[in-house]
């Protein structure tokens, strides 16, 4: 692929030049070509810290994250997905046709994108057989550029594997089903079972990021870009590390478990008597204080009870004093509130909490004093909306989210004239033509 005369002569614009300057990433600038859900999160995650991102979306129908309910439904009727309202806050939306085979003014704009940008982020799949894509052009144009490429399988060329299983397709279930997560997390009597939520998407998104920002960091000491080949069975797996771990170094295929933990103990979400509770204790010194706290509740002896009989191994669980203890802890928090076995268990530094639900957590006064919940206006519903605020926090150079999400393409013209340099005259073509 020729690299146009336009994108040859063309000059880095330091970030930002579109966003407001703020966070720990203000001056990083990202490009993303992501959709549903990992592709876009980890962008997301960088906006949230200052970095100045460019969301490409398909001409027409826009990008189809933007179709995922559930919905926000505005007085004229019309549909605004949440789920993408939340991912799409911080960026830039514009419109651009990516069939660059195709098209010369569409890879004439894409070019010119990509040497304007630090990072890259796309989840396509089929990059250079639909697209006409290659690496090989991309860092011709950024030599420096880091292109973090999200996948089912990962891609052969640049991690290895087996060519075939980097073409397949896939989304958040597939990525778990392959990594072997739904066999894991499922109960003892229970087909396997998919984590909701999309998380394995989240998952792949944080690895990503995270691999992105190496790649980066490596890249401005060096001067020379990278492919980050981010395999969405591979993140999962990686949180399953020691179930492989226990497998290849002692044969040990570790069984699926209940909520309460098989080897030490108390380690269960409890039933109080006006909701549930987590209590955990691990290790002698916290065990140690939560019998020193049911002894208060109860009137029972600590010394009937020690640490080496009842708690240390999966036999002193299961032993006949184990289940004994286990029968009292479990009817003491039967009989009170949720509020008394956090407060008794707080007295003696012992991990608990309620298990919070979302009307719980949006009132909480701890959630609500780290501003976890932030307000931004959102310029496709047409109003300020609420999101999750930015995690973690920075004390020197904080995140913000300055704005919601935007129409389709809501930023293209403005990305066109003031990154990239086109005129009036030269948008208005594009456009005729169908590349925006």
């Amino acid at each position: 692929m020729s690299i146009p005369s336009k994108i040859q002569s063309m000059q880095r614009k330091p970030a930002p030049l579109l966003a407001p300057r703020f966070g720990p990433l203000s001056g990083m600038r990202v490009l993303c070509t992501g959709s549903i859900v990992a592709g876009p999160f980890g962008p997301t995650l960088l906006a949230d810290y200052g970095a100045e991102v460019i969301h490409v979306e398909a001409p027409g129908y826009g990008d189809t994250y933007r179709t995922l309910g559930p919905f926000l439904v505005t007085e004229d009727g019309r549909r605004i997905s949440l789920p993408f309202s939340n991912d799409a806050r911080n960026k830039l939306f514009m419109t651009l046709n990516l069939r660059l085979k195709e098209c010369e003014e569409c890879r004439e704009v894409f070019l010119g994108l990509i040497k304007q940008s630090d990072l890259w982020f796309e989840n396509l799949v089929w990059l250079e057989e639909r697209y006409g894509i290659t690496m090989e052009t991309v860092f011709e144009v950024n030599p420096k550029i880091v292109v973090v490429r999200i996948s089912g399988y990962g891609h052969a060329k640049h991690g290895g594997g087996l060519p075939e299983y980097s073409r397949r397709a896939s989304y958040d279930l597939i990525g778990q089903a392959f990594s072997g997560w739904p066999e894991v997390v499922a109960f003892p009597d229970t087909p396997p079972r998919r984590v909701p939520l999309w998380a394995g998407d989240y998952i792949t998104a944080l690895f990503a990021t995270i691999g992105g920002l190496a790649a980066y960091i490596n890249a401005q000491k060096t001067g020379k870009g990278q492919v980050v080949d981010v395999a969405q069975f591979e993140a999962i797996a990686r949180i399953l590390e020691s179930y492989f771990t226990s497998y290849l170094n002692a044969g040990i295929l570790r069984p699926r478990e209940p909520n309460k933990a098989a080897s030490f103990q108390p380690y269960d979400i409890f039933r109080a008597k006006d909701g549930w509770v987590a209590v955990g204790a691990f290790g002698p010194a916290v065990y140690n204080r939560f019998i020193k706290a049911l002894a208060e509740a109860t009137g029972i002896d600590p010394s009937r009870y020690p640490w080496e009989k009842c708690a240390a191994t999966r036999e002193a669980v299961e032993s006949q004093l184990g289940r004994e203890l286990d029968e009292i802890t479990r009817k003491w928090i039967s009989e009170h509130t949720v509020r008394e076995v956090e407060e008794l268990m707080a007295k003696y530094d012992v991990p608990c909490t309620r298990v919070m639900r979302v009307e719980d957590a949006v009132n909480h006064p701890h959630w609500v004093l780290r501003n976890n919940f932030v307000e931004a206006f959102d310029e496709w519903a047409g109003k300020t909306l609420k999101y999750f605020g930015v995690v973690p926090k920075f004390t020197e150079t904080p995140g913000k989210v300055w704005r919601g999400s935007p129409p389709i393409g809501g930023d293209t013209e403005k990305i066109l004239k003031e990154l990239l340099d086109y005129s009036d005259d030269e948008i208005r073509k594009l456009k005729e033509k169908k590349v925006i």
